[in-house]
């Protein structure tokens, strides 16, 4: 299921301040805690982090989205843009308390 999709991260972004002057790239924790927003979007959060890999690097402004594929109390994200994978994860969730 796509749960989030986005013309990409604003280049003014302070997420990007340090990563990296002259040629910024969006970091793995920003990218992280978009899906863990998407998810707490519809009552998940991420438990654990069983395994992350990072392919491709996302540049600001490059359009990507989120696919998280849910069989409770796992899940798996893949991070696309156009036809390339930038990163796939396979996580542990739990219900959000609210």
């Amino acid at each position: 299921m796509q749960l989030s999709k986005s013309d990409g991260i604003c280049a003014k972004s302070r997420f990007l301040d340090g990563h990296f002057p002259g040629n910024p790239i969006v970091p793995g924790a920003v990218l992280l805690g978009l899906a863990d927003q998407a998810l707490q979007d519809i009552g998940y959060e991420i438990k654990t982090i069983q395994r992350l890999k990072f392919l491709r690097q996302l540049s600001p402004e490059q359009p990507y989205e989120i696919e998280i594929e849910i069989s409770f109390p796992l899940a798996k994200i893949a991070w696309i843009s156009g036809t390339e994978t930038l990163a796939n994860a396979r996580v542990e969730l739990r219900p959000t308390d609210g």
